[in-house]
């Protein structure tokens, strides 16, 4: 299982982890000279200077590290790992470093069925004027299929307006090439399925549907006209807004609505908005994003909308 300990077990009291993010900086550098539980100082990649002023033992059975000219500059091996890094969150930080090292710790899911189970029970005793929207958040990336948990509207719109997406988001933006984006957000963004809850991200695997849909409008790189969309849409008389805001490269929008299924397919809903705002707007969206499973990745949006009634 990957946890702290474990990693700490694998990686000679983080020594590896050490020497792997060195190797990443110097390549052709011996970067640790090891006797013992001391190393003689190295290069520190994350000071302005290149000097070997990085001092790293091993003290409780865990490295650590303190720079000999820069006294603030100190902590552990996980420290340094997110200094590289630049994970959002513990869990994830752990996943890269098992994953970047090849340590083949195993990432075990719980028996996720059985709690979706229980999940969709305790749902279906709430009467439907109470009901809170959830559905299943992914962390990592978007290239893992297994929810980690699930969520609802507030706990997401926490999410997008938390700063410690804000390194992330900036980042994707400052990437000169669309190919460059599209790879880096596949692989530094979590995301959720706001149509439901599943076993596995997949049509098949839905458990239940959240009665919410999500409309992808992108490729706005006019700022005003993205900001008019916005307020079209939140003015919108026929469907009420439950959450709105920029997507990950900020030239687009995710609106997110609800639905009813009682006669009409998520497919043909889709289907049914998309042409309503095409005719009644003239706003175009992705009509790939037409699946019930489609996932919405989750970036830094200060300005975030959020119904009202999930705040009261």
């Amino acid at each position: 299982m990957i946890t702290r300990k474990t990693i700490i077990s694998k990686t000679h009291y983080g020594l590896k982890i050490y020497s792997y993010i060195l190797r990443q900086f110097y390549p052709k550098e011996t970067v640790l000279f090891v006797n013992g539980k001391q190393c003689k100082p190295t290069f520190n990649p994350f000071v302005p200077v290149k000097h070997r002023s990085l001092s790293i033992q091993v003290v409780n059975n865990q490295a650590v590290y303190h720079d000999l000219k820069h006294t603030n500059f100190k902590g552990d091996v996980f420290n340094f790992a997110q200094l590289y890094f630049k994970m959002d969150t513990q869990e994830e930080l752990l996943i890269k470093i098992n994953d970047a090292l090849h340590l083949r710790l195993e990432n075990i899911i719980s028996d996720y069925q059985t709690k979706l189970q229980r999940i969709n029970l305790a749902l279906e005793q709430i009467p439907d004027n109470q009901k809170t929207p959830k559905f299943s958040y992914y962390s990592k990336n978007l290239y893992n299929l297994y929810p980690s948990t699930t969520v609802d509207i507030f706990e997401t719109y926490l999410m997008l307006t938390n700063t410690i997406r804000k390194h992330k988001t900036q980042t994707l933006r400052k990437l000169s090439t669309l190919q460059h984006q599209k790879k880096y957000k596949k692989n530094h963004f979590d995301y959720v399925t706001f149509s439901g809850i599943f076993i596995k991200r997949n049509n098949t695997s839905l458990i239940k549907h959240s009665g919410l849909l999500t409309i992808d409008i992108d490729g706005i790189y006019d700022r005003k006209k993205l900001q008019e969309i916005r307020e079209i849409l939140l003015n919108d008389p026929y469907f009420s807004t439950e959450l709105l805001f920029t997507s990950p490269r900020g030239n687009g929008l995710k609106w997110i609505i609800r639905i009813s299924l009682l006669q009409v397919s998520h497919k043909d809903y889709f289907k049914a908005v998309s042409t309503y705002l095409k005719q009644t707007y003239h706003i175009e969206i992705d009509t790939s994003g037409g699946d019930v499973s489609r996932g919405c990745l989750l970036p830094y949006d200060p300005q975030a909308y959020i119904h009202p009634k999930y705040i009261s």
